[in-house]
Parts: C-alpha cells; structure tokens; sequence
C-alpha cells in the first residue's frame, strides 16, 4: 500500500515513494545534456520532477505506468519538484488505482451495496428484473463502481459515476415525495441507467482518457446498447416499458445542442434531465470552489463546465473530494 502522497513531501527531504505517470517529455538542458522532464500524481495532487542526464538510464516505463521513484524534494522557484535519483516501473499486481487517481470521498464498495439493497428492495417485476441482471452482472459492477462521471466538468474522479448517482437516488425521492404522481420506480430506473454508457465511454485505468468506441458512440449510445441487450434477454418484457426506459436515456440531456437525440416527453424523463443537471452543476461549482481556496480577489477561475467565473461566497469552498484519507475498496 502507498503510504507518502504528493501532499506529504517538503523540500529538503528524501522521498522514496511510487507515483502515476501523468507526462514525461525528454528535453535538452542549456548545457547540451538531455533530461526527463516529467509529471507524476496520486491520488492528492500532481509533482513535477526530473531525471538529469537520463539517457544514462535505462527507462522501462511510459505515460500511465505506476512507477517506484528515489531521489530528493527541492524548491523550484516556490514549486516542490524532486530531483530523481532513481525510476523504475512497478509490477502490475502490485497497484491500487485508487491510491493514484483521484477518487470519491466515499468508498465505492458501500456505495453500490447501498444501491444494490434499493434495487432489491423494489417491487417484483420486469423493471427490478432489469435492473438486477445489469447491476449484478460482475463486468458491470466492476466499472460501474470505479467509472468517474466525465472527464473533467464533474464528478471527475473514480468513483464519480457512483456518488453522481447515489446522490440523484436522494433527490429523485424527495421529488417523488412532493408529485405523488411520478411513478418513483421508473424515475429510480432512468437514474440508475441514465449514465451507464460511461463505464465503456471512458478509460479509468491510467489517467482518464475516451475510448475509441467512446469517441465515436459518445455514452448516451452505449448505455443503450447496453440495456436493450439485456431487455432482450427478458422473457416478455412489456414494449412500452422498454420504450420508456429507452427515452429517458434518449432525452437525459435535455436538448438536442446538448447531445439528446429526444427531448424529455413524460413526467419521469423530465425529472431525470432536471435532477441530473442540476447534480452535475452544483457538484461542478463545488469543485471550482475547492481547487480556488486560496485563489486571491472575490471570483474563481472561469469554470469551462459552466463557462463562467463564480463568486466567492461564504461557505463556498467545501473540502475536495480526493484526500488520501478516504476509505477505498481493492481494485
């Protein structure tokens, strides 16, 4: 287990510690010799570092690759850095995502147990029995409990998909509770199911990059894919139902600029975009407001998810979810 992040080093210490590859570039120094300019993170923050006179070396790691690092911290014009003495790449076997990328306050294997007794808790039928055979299923749960939400605009970090949705579970309730009309099994359905594209649309092992199938279908497509495979190995499942469930993957995102092909056209489709957006923009804000604490003046940087600038309020900057201190379940 990792046990020194990025948040524990200071300058003027040795650190001997393993790290993710986030860039390395080999660069010529002004003196004419090369070095390996590089970027290395876990799961508190990122550390530049550098490797002189690194074709001496034998390097046997790349971007992405967990590797042990020796050398010491200095202070690089008011910026920690470590100069390295040593690198090396690490045995696969050896590695917790977790311990590198950012992730969840919330440990995901509570999450999804949590999940998992609301879904059984529901009344039996077609619906429960989707919703078991997709969320049962091993290859599924696997991802659907590391998978961050996006990229970068919210809930960017491993375990992302999941706060997203244990958090929607929350609010599609309490809306359930005030429009007694809303049929609260559909709406717990189309949260569930709304994002579960993401699990194939990204790439979580290393840094967070689209797959080729993600680039090109985008996750709206492949979560689709994904539930009418399982739909149609449901023994007379109802063809309205099916329908519905469909849409509400259709239209989650609102508008057809947003990437809808459908706009929301019933109660429960409704309640999904709006409860959805609204998760995502505040959990956006709260980001931007974390990583700006100790941003002088009133406003934050411009946030590219909201495309504006936020103003410092009081109360305003909750802590970032990715500290080392956060349970973690073995990947």
């Amino acid at each position: 287990m990792k046990e020194r992040f990025v948040t524990d080093l200071t300058p003027d210490t040795h650190v001997r510690t393993t790290f993710l590859v986030q860039a390395s570039e080999r660069k010529i120094a002004r003196n004419g010799s090369a070095y390996l300019d590089l970027e290395l993170r876990d799961s508190s923050g990122v550390m530049r570092a550098k490797l002189w006179e690194c074709d001496r070396y034998a390097v046997d790691f790349e971007i992405e690759d967990i590797v042990e690092v020796d050398g010491i911290v200095e202070d690089y014009q008011g910026t920690p850095q470590i100069r390295l003495r040593k690198i090396s790449k690490c045995p696969a076997a050896e590695v917790d995502l977790f311990d590198y990328l950012p992730r969840s306050r919330h440990d995901p294997g509570e999450m999804y147990a949590s999940l998992m007794n609301r879904l059984r808790g529901l009344p039996e039928g077609a619906l429960r029995t989707l919703l078991l055979s997709l969320m049962e299923d091993p290859e599924i749960a696997g991802k659907y409990k590391q998978a961050p939400a996006a990229m970068s605009y919210h809930h960017a970090f491993l375990g992302g998909l999941l706060e997203h949705v244990q958090s929607l579970v929350q609010l599609g309730d309490q809306v359930c509770d005030r429009y007694e009309f809303l049929r609260r099994d559909l709406v717990l359905a189309g949260i569930v199911l709304h994002d579960l594209g993401k699990i194939d649309e990204l790439k979580f092992s290393g840094a967070f990059r689209y797959t080729t199938r993600g680039q090109l279908l985008g996750h709206i497509m492949i979560g689709l894919e994904i539930v009418q495979n399982k739909m149609s190995q449901i023994p007379g499942f109802p063809a309205e139902l099916k329908h519905q469930i469909e849409h509400i993957i259709l239209s989650h995102h609102g508008k057809l600029e947003f990437g809808s092909p459908k706009e929301p056209m019933f109660p429960e489709a409704l309640v999904v975009h709006y409860l959805d957006e609204l998760d995502s923009k505040l959990e956006a804000m709260r980001a931007q407001y974390a990583a700006d604490q100790e941003r002088p003046g009133d406003w934050t940087a411009r946030n590219p998810a909201l495309r504006r600038e936020l103003l410092k309020v009081e109360g305003a900057s909750p802590a970032s979810p990715n500290s080392k201190v956060v349970s973690k379940e073995k990947t």
